[in-house]
């Protein structure tokens, strides 16, 4: 019968015995070394397959943030869940709702406020319309201030994922949905959209696998890859495209509407239900309208 750790009891082979320490110490080193053999790799190239960040080469310093901008919003949103006080906090539906069945409830007085990525002062709310017949909050839509559009966004926000605008809109006044731009840019009604930079955050999973998707004309837009190397404002969203690039020298910027991936309203079609007050539909479009 061995002898107990405390008698001083040591190896085999005739070799000196192993103390109560040198037992610990071992253990130790094998728990370590296991951690080490099964640990996730150290760089941001794993990323994006968690569910949370779009596919690209993050530092570690940029997982850390994004991240914290998903928990900070998923902590903070559930306070603007309730569309029936949306009105008295001052945000305004923008008056169409995207396949999917996506509306967006916007405050345009916080818009050119001192919050920038705030999840308790988002800029734009997303609700959907569900199949069991009520508004589900799904995500926040930050917008940069007025004084900014893609091509000088500050450096320090450049590369976050999925800033984009909509030159297609034409919006009235007040902000809100006055219809879609001609082909030339110019708008039969309302005036071309002057909307700063935007992006979203979801709270919820949906069908792109990460949190940054957008939602336009076709629906949801899961490719918000773009190009943001040490000078660049390039932003490419083509349908191909899905990587970063924190390299490139580029400056062009494309977010014509044929380039936009989207998930197929098909295959995730919209709820038939009343609009949201205060939404049209788009006649013209009728993918546009659920």
């Amino acid at each position: 019968m061995p002898r107990a750790l405390d008698s001083g009891a040591g190896g085999t082979g005739g070799g000196p015995p192993i103390s109560r320490r040198g037992w610990v110490v071992i253990a130790v080193a094998m728990v370590a070394a296991a951690v080490v053999a099964f640990a996730p790799p150290a760089s941001g190239q794993d990323h994006g397959h968690d569910g949370m960040l779009p596919p690209g080469d993050w530092t570690e310093e940029q997982q850390t943030f994004l991240h914290d901008l998903i928990e900070r919003t998923e902590a903070a949103l559930p306070a603007f869940g309730d569309p029936d006080e949306l009105a008295a906090m001052g945000f305004v539906n923008f008056g169409v709702t995207a396949p999917g069945g996506w509306d967006h409830w916007t405050n345009q007085a916080w818009i050119d406020d001192e919050h920038i990525l705030d999840p308790e002062h988002p800029e734009s709310l997303v609700f959907r319309y569900t199949e069991s017949g009520g508004y589900e909050l799904e995500a926040a839509m930050f917008f940069l201030p007025s004084q900014y559009d893609l091509t000088n966004i500050p450096e320090d926000l450049a590369w976050v994922p999925g800033w984009h605008q909509h030159a297609e809109l034409c919006v009235w006044p007040d902000g809100t949905f006055a219809g879609l731009a001609n082909g030339d840019g110019t708008c039969s009604a309302g005036a071309p959209s002057d909307m700063p930079p935007m992006m979203h955050v979801w709270i919820v999973d949906n069908a792109c696998g990460h949190r940054f998707g957008g939602v336009g004309v076709g629906g949801l837009n899961c490719d918000v890859s773009h190009d943001h190397g040490p000078t660049t404002t390039d932003h490419d969203h083509g349908p191909t495209t899905t990587g970063h690039d924190h390299n490139t020298t580029t400056t062009e910027h494309d977010h014509s509407a044929s380039t936009t991936t989207t998930i197929d309203p098909n295959t995730n079609p919209t709820p038939r239900r009343p609009m949201t007050p205060g939404a049209r539909p788009v006649h013209a479009h009728p993918d546009y309208a659920g």
